[in-house]
C-alpha cells in the first residue's frame, strides 16, 4: 500500500536521504474511511520534501500519505484512528475494517524491511553512513491572511538530535554552524536545534539498531519555500533553498566521514 520513488544507484557516497511525508496519496481501500479534506489533508504532509531528497544520489521518497501510514510513528500508531493521533484532526467516517487495518500495518512493516534493506546494503559498504530524514512544517497557522508564527520558535531549518546519541551532538553542530547565516533571498538563513521537531521514530529505529554506525538526523525546512495554504511552490526559494542545503550538506559529510572513518 506504501508506494516509494527511488534511486539506490550510486552506493560509492555514504549518505541516503529520506523524504517519508512527502507523499499525498491515499489507498483506495482507505477512502471511504477517510473524512480529512484533501486541502487539509496536504497542508499538514511535506509536499515537495521529496525535491530536497531527490538531489542526493540514495534516496527513498514515500508517496503515499501519512494520513494512511505515518512512518515516523511507532507501528502502534502509525494509523490515525481518533482525533488526539491527528492534532485533533477528524480524519475517519466510521469504524476502519480489522482486515484494511492490518494490511496498513503490514505496509508499514514492508517499509521498514525494505530501508533495512538498503542500510544494510550501504554499510556492507561504507563502515558508517549518514541519513537525512527531510521534512517540513508550517508557520502561518493563523490564516492564509495572518502575519506568520513569530522566528523565535520558528527558524528557518530546524535539526533535530533527540533520537540519537549525545555524543553524535557535535556532528550536528557542525552541520547547524555551516548552514546558519547563509544567504537566502533577502535575509539570512536561521538554523536552529530541536526547536519544536526534534526527531521521530525513524531516527531512533535506526540508531537503535545501528549503533555506531548511522546518523539519521532529522532536516526539517519551514515552509518559506511553497504558500502552506495553496501549495503553490515558490521555485526561486526553492532553488536557493535547495543549493544551500545540498552543497552544505555534501561538504558536511565528505568531512565528517574522513573523521569517522
Amino acid at each position: 500500500m506504501i508506494q516509494c520513488k527511488y534511486n539506490l544507484g550510486d552506493s560509492k557516497k555514504p549518505v541516503l536521504a529520506l523524504a517519508i511525508h512527502n507523499g499525498h496519496r491515499i489507498p483506495e481501500a482507505m477512502k471511504p474511511y477517510t473524512s480529512i479534506s484533501a486541502s487539509d489533508r496536504f497542508r499538514e504532509e511535506d509536499p515537495h520534501t521529496g525535491l530536497f531528497a531527490a538531489l542526493f544520489e540514495n534516496h527513498l521518497i514515500v508517496e503515499t500519505s501519512r494520513f494512511a501510514v505515518d512512518l515516523n510513528r511507532g507501528l502502534e500508531k502509525c494509523v490515525y484512528l481518533k482525533p488526539e493521533d491527528a492534532w485533533g484532526l477528524e480524519t475517519r467516517i466510521g469504524t476502519m475494517p480489522d482486515p484494511l487495518y492490518k494490511d496498513l500495518l503490514g505496509s508499514y512493516t514492508d517499509w521498514y524491511n525494505t530501508l533495512i534493506y538498503q542500510v544494510n546494503r550501504l554499510l556492507n559498504i561504507h563502515p558508517f553512513l549518514f541519513v537525512l530524514d527531510i521534512h517540513s512544517f508550517n508557520h502561518r497557522r493563523g490564516g492564509a491572511d495572518a502575519e506568520p508564527d513569530p522566528q523565535i520558535d520558528n527558524p528557518d531549518i530546524i535539526l533535530g538530535r533527540s533520537n540519537m546519541p549525545q555524543k553524535l551532538y557535535p556532528l550536528v553542530e557542525d552541520l547547524r554552524e555551516r548552514l546558519k547565516g547563509k544567504d537566502f533571498l533577502d535575509s539570512q538563513l536561521d538554523v536552529r536545534c530541536d526547536v519544536k521537531f526534534p526527531g521521530g521514530q525513524l531516527p531512533r529505529f535506526l540508531h537503535e539498531r545501528y549503533p555506531d554506525r548511522v546518523l539519521c538526523i532529522a532536516v526539517e525546512f519551514k515552509k518559506i519555500f511553497m504558500d502552506e495554504w495553496t501549495g503553490k511552490l515558490d521555485p526561486v526559494a526553492m532553488h536557493d533553498l535547495q543549493e544551500i542545503f545540498v552543497s552544505v550538506a555534501q561538504g558536511w559529510i565528505r568531512d565528517q566521514y574522513s573523521k569517522i572513518t
